[in-house]
């Protein structure tokens, strides 16, 4: 249970992180890169997916690897604010069981 706290904390986060990026980056002048918000929709939504998944651990892996790509890119930026995202992604796809989930609590 407490992974899927830890996923859902992390794809908030990194939805919170995306919203910041885009109001930074238009702040400034520029248009958002299509790639950067394309990799963090990929991470974000993997995790979203994998809290109802029935197999979440390969979910909980790439989404945590497309976060913590994303944040190595925009380490120059604003990158460092994802990293938290990144850490619980991990921890969440470190802390569940290779087996999927199940609705009988007799299995």
């Amino acid at each position: 249970m407490r992974s899927r706290f830890l996923a859902v904390g992390a794809a908030v986060w990194a939805a919170g992180y995306a919203g910041i990026y885009i109001a930074v980056i238009t702040r400034q002048g520029n248009s958002p890169a299509w790639w950067y918000l394309a990799l963090l929709a990929a991470g974000t939504g993997t995790l979203a997916v994998a809290v109802t998944w029935r197999w979440p651990r390969p979910a909980l892996i790439f989404g945590a690897a497309c976060l913590a790509l994303a944040a190595l890119a925009g380490v120059l930026s604003i990158g460092m604010l994802l990293v938290p995202a990144a850490v619980a992604a991990t921890a969440a796809a470190a802390g569940t069981s290779p087996r999927p989930h199940t609705s009988d609590p007799a299995r």
